[in-house]
């Protein structure tokens, strides 16, 4: 840029150069320069051309022909050759432009895979916290409805168990009724062995072995209704004590049914514990992983920087003649990589503050379920603790009262052996007695009392069907009781195995979303990268364009002076075979040597010599600034 701003300056260059500067030195100017001077010589020296031709001798117009006539051609082949190099450079640098786009929408399309991918995973993730958030609100409703429902059955267990307290209170009023109609007839009995006494009395006069008879037979009669009473007793005392211990076996199996329930729950609890523990661990090594990630990001960004301070200082140490391009180049590059580090730090920020704020939510439900799982433990250790001291109570009465009926049982059945050895020997007296009454005494009043025992022995038979019933309905409602047990204990466990699927769910959520994230990282490295490249890329083609276009300008002008030399040749040739004479051959010799055709004006001899010598200095100056040029991009 520099080279053509000089050029296109030298063009309005005013013309104020004096004859006397033509025998100095060559100065050091751009060649255009030295091209505008040798006309304004001309325009001034017109009126002394006939001195200075007086001057020249006769061989220097053939010794101009012959430096002209050799050097057209080779800055015509060098031209050739370096468009030729900077051609194919040209045609390699837009291969390279066109590789980098293809690369480009290469990573862009990858780019936009990943993040599909992200949005898909995302979606996903969404879908999945929503179930979540369903079953996390479905849970409470379950809970509460099966809370609802085991309140009810309790609520119906006992109901269903004061009903048959109420059945049992109904038995033993029937039971007492039926003792007092036992009593009653036995009082009846009495007043038959009164009557039968009074009979006796009235037939004293008989015979006095009847009334001895009568009198044995009253004491025997005595004697059987006091072993039917203590026999019915101890029956029922029997009975008492099947059902206590019935009662005792139902309450042992209902409090080992609660306390493996309450072992079920401290076990559920602890492995909630466990889980949230792992989870938290999990949650933790994550994090720990992030900061990492931060930590590597942060060099990186250091790294950069530090490069940024090399490269401007190796830019500045490098500045020549050209610092305008360079300062342009400097503040572009410096504006595109602030910008490209700005960016990173803007992503690495919110990086960094998406990652605490789910350290704080992950820190803050940790602590939750914590408090939660021990408030729930402390609290089944109680229940525990509870059942525990109510059962082992309600087992020490049961074993004391076990132990008393045992003791009652065993007394019982002393008394029973003995009354029935009572019994067998007043059988044996009954029977010889009733041999003896059968002859003295009626029969009508013995078949009525007959008849009464066997209705009051029915009757005993049905209320022992209908106490029979009642057990059998027993065991059936204590069977129900055990379904209704076990449906809860299939509840509970479905509840665990849904809380475990959707734990599953979440981390495979996690895991995807955490393999998107990785992938879209990539994808940006490799965006990143490649536009690095087409930036790079970009630069070398602006300054080969560059160089292109002064090279054009340089063939152009290289051109024109060869088209200049060749019609100044013809010319001389024209006026050497034209020749009349010696002089007219110095003298068109000496004009065609400072005739210039472009202009149509006549120039000195000396001043062809200052234009060879500035054409070389403007050539190799040019070469440099070429080499200078093309060195550029290759850095």
């Amino acid at each position: 840029m520099a080279s053509l701003l000089i050029l296109s300056g030298s063009s309005e260059v005013p013309q104020r150069v004096s004859p006397p500067q033509r025998v100095s030195p060559p100065q050091k100017v751009s060649p255009r320069v030295a091209r505008q001077l040798r006309p304004t010589a001309l325009e001034t020296d017109s009126a002394s051309t006939s001195s200075q031709a007086r001057r020249i001798s006769k061989d220097k117009s053939p010794k101009v022909n012959e430096r002209r006539s050799p050097r057209s051609p080779l800055p015509e082949k060098k031209g050739s050759r370096r468009i030729s190099e900077l051609e194919s450079q040209i045609s390699q640098l837009q291969e390279d432009l066109k590789k980098a786009k293809d690369q480009l929408q290469s990573s862009e399309s990858c780019k936009e895979k990943a993040q599909q991918d992200a949005e898909e995973s995302k979606k996903q993730l969404l879908s999945l916290s929503s179930k979540l958030e369903e079953s996390q609100l479905q849970l409470p409703e379950l809970s509460l409805s099966e809370e609802a429902r085991v309140i009810k059955l309790h609520k119906i267990s006992q109901e269903k168990d004061r009903a048959w307290q109420v059945e049992l209170e109904a038995v033993r009023k029937q039971h007492s009724v039926d003792s007092t109609a036992l009593a009653s007839a036995i009082g009846e009995i009495e007043s038959l062995k009164v009557q039968l006494e009074s009979l006796a009395a009235s037939e004293a006069e008989q015979t006095k072995h009847a009334e001895s008879a009568n009198a044995e037979l009253q004491s025997l009669k005595g004697n059987l209704a006091e072993t039917l009473s203590l026999l019915e007793n101890m029956k029922n005392q029997l009975k008492d004590s099947k059902e206590s211990e019935d009662h005792a076996q139902a309450l042992v199996g209902e409090t080992l049914l609660q306390l493996e329930s309450a072992r079920t729950t401290v076990e559920a609890l602890r492995l909630d514990g466990m889980k949230s523990t792992e989870a938290y661990n999990s949650i933790a090594s994550e994090l720990d992983q992030s900061k990492a990630h931060i930590n590597l990001l942060e060099e990186l960004v250091s790294k950069l920087k530090a490069d940024l301070i090399i490269a401007s200082g190796n830019v500045s140490q490098n500045q020549t003649g050209d610092h305008d391009l360079q300062q342009e180049l400097g503040e572009r590059r410096e504006t595109l990589e602030s910008n490209q580090t700005e960016a990173e730090l803007h992503t690495l920020k919110s990086e960094v503050k998406r990652l605490r704020s789910t350290l704080d939510t992950a820190e803050t439900k940790y602590h939750e379920e914590q408090t939660q799982s021990t408030v729930q433990l402390r609290s089944a250790n109680e229940l525990v603790e509870q059942i525990k001291f109510t059962s082992s109570q309600r087992e020490g009465e049961l074993e004391a009262e076990l132990k008393k009926t045992k003791a009652e049982i065993e007394e019982l059945k002393a008394h029973l052996m003995d009354k029935e050895t009572e019994l067998q020997c007043i059988s044996e007296e009954n029977e010889g007695l009733n041999s003896k009454l059968e002859k003295s005494l009626s029969c009508q009043r013995e078949y009525e009392l007959e008849k009464e025992l066997k209705e009051l022995k029915g009757h005993v038979v049905d209320l022992k069907a209908h106490l029979m019933d009642k057990e059998t309905e027993l065991q059936s409602i204590s069977e129900e009781n055990d379904m209704l047990r076990l449906e809860i204990n299939k509840i509970q466990m479905n509840k665990s195995k849904v809380n475990n699927e959707v734990v599953a769910e979440v981390e495979a959520a996690r895991c995807a979303e955490r393999e998107a994230l990785t992938k879209l990282g990539i994808v940006m490295e490799e965006a990143d990268k490649s536009n690095k490249r087409v930036a790079r890329v970009a630069e070398q083609l602006e300054a080969a364009q560059a160089a292109n276009a002064e090279m054009e300008a340089e063939l152009r002008r290289l051109k024109v002076q060869s088209d200049q030399w060749r019609k100044a040749a013809e010319a001389a040739a024209a006026m050497l075979s034209a020749g009349n004479n010696g002089k007219l051959m110095d003298r068109t010799a000496s004009l065609d040597s400072s005739f210039n055709h472009v202009t149509g004006k006549f120039g000195s001899p000396y001043s062809e010599d200052m234009d060879d010598d500035l054409l070389k200095k403007k050539n190799g100056n040019m070469l440099k600034k070429i080499g200078v040029f093309w060195k550029k991009p290759q850095k």
